[in-house]
């Protein structure tokens, strides 16, 4: 009977993780879990061509460089927690994009921005069949949110990392009691901060590696000779239904009246990156905010005879007090706040036979104070 060599997407589960010092990673627990359809983490390497290696054309030798940032990205459909006051299973992603968590409990949950995102870093994390990834000391760039009217409302997320993590599997090579330091018949299956089950024992995440010897240093444990050693993550605690494109509504005079539209989209560029340039150092450092945050998106509307006054007021810069509420029922939707948001409108277009439309892209603005040209609440 065949043994199943390969890793499924349908296995697919993320974590994310805060971090207390950034790039240490951080064990993640059931709670820090997350649906999602797609996740990508890591993995370029920094190497150099030697420019003195002359009297030939031919490449002779690589040296290995600084470590680029690590990518990462996420995306999944959007499910709030059902409950009024409980943060949503993407919470953290939410709070690294936008700065402030504020749980009313019972009532709502909101996040708005802050101007120092220096001090939030996370370990985002992956779990496939047999197999974990990781990226350290990581930031959100990118946050967005897509929807139209037949389709699931979704969300995505991007950024970058300071390191790499992989966790695979293999056997122990002896037995230890007590002991700290695992040797493995192939260390090349795990990286630092890998977290391993090992034989009985779950959770134990790995603090370096020596893969001339095959060494694994972990915290104090026991194990027998030809234990497996796998990746180790929680069983996840989830919450939360998928919200339908059919649940929602668009107001551009905050909440007072609503009109149609056929979807839209927001996105936060958040101006985070990361310190990876300093001498002595072989990979990011730090978390900095070298850029203007950027808040944008658009709507897609049908030309409506009596909304064709929208497309001057567009025109002409008139600014409006966006809310674009995603679901209905309590503990079930999403409030997106822009309260100085200006559109620019494009062409409308000239179907054969169709109904004409076309698309508002907006631009969110802060008032005066700064760091509140978009909100969002779960309520």
């Amino acid at each position: 009977m065949g043994v199943d060599n390969f890793s499924y997407g349908s296995d697919l589960i993320g974590f994310v993780k805060a971090e207390s010092s950034y790039g240490t990673a951080v064990k993640p627990a059931a709670v820090d879990a997350f649906r999602a359809s797609s996740i990508t983490l890591g993995a370029p390497v920094g190497r150099e061509f030697p420019n003195d290696v002359r009297q030939t054309r031919s490449r002779i030798e690589r040296t290995t460089a600084r470590t680029p940032v690590q990518p990462w990205s996420a995306e999944g459909i959007l499910r709030p927690s059902g409950t009024a006051g409980t943060a949503p299973d993407i919470n953290l992603i939410l709070k690294q994009a936008f700065g402030t968590e504020t749980v009313a409990g019972g009532s709502s949950v909101t996040y708005s921005l802050k101007k120092d995102m220096t001090d939030l870093s996370m370990d985002v994390y992956r779990s496939n069949t047999d197999l974990g990834e990781g990226v350290t000391g990581a930031v959100v760039q990118n946050l967005a949110f897509n929807w139209t009217g037949d389709s699931y409302i979704t969300w995505s997320a991007s950024g970058v990392g300071k390191d790499y993590i992989q966790t695979g599997n293999t056997l122990a090579n002896g037995a230890g009691s007590s002991a700290t330091a695992l040797i493995v018949d192939d260390a090349d299956f795990f990286t630092t901060y890998s977290v391993l089950s090992v034989g009985s024992t779950d959770d134990v995440q790995v603090t370096a590696v020596n893969y001339s010897t095959n060494t694994l240093t972990i915290a104090s444990s026991s194990w027998s000779d030809n234990d497996v050693v796998k990746p180790y993550f929680p069983s996840p605690t989830l919450a939360g239904d998928p919200l339908f494109g059919t649940q929602g509504s668009l107001s551009l005079d905050n909440g007072s009246t609503t009109i149609t539209s056929l979807g839209g989209s927001v996105s936060v560029s958040t101006g985070i990156d990361l310190l990876n340039t300093e001498f002595g150092g072989s990979s990011a450092t730090d978390v900095i905010v070298p850029a203007y945050r950027e808040v944008t998106g658009s709507i897609d509307f049908l030309v409506r005879k009596d909304e064709a006054n929208l497309f001057t007021e567009f025109r002409r810069k008139v600014q409006k007090d966006v809310v674009i509420t995603l679901g209905t029922d309590s503990g079930k939707r999403l409030k997106i706040n822009c309260n100085k948001t200006e559109f620019d409108p494009s062409q409308r277009d000239s179907p054969e036979s169709d109904m004409l439309r076309y698309t508002a892209n907006f631009v969110a603005l802060a008032s005066s104070s700064g760091e509140d040209e978009i909100s969002i609440v779960f309520d």
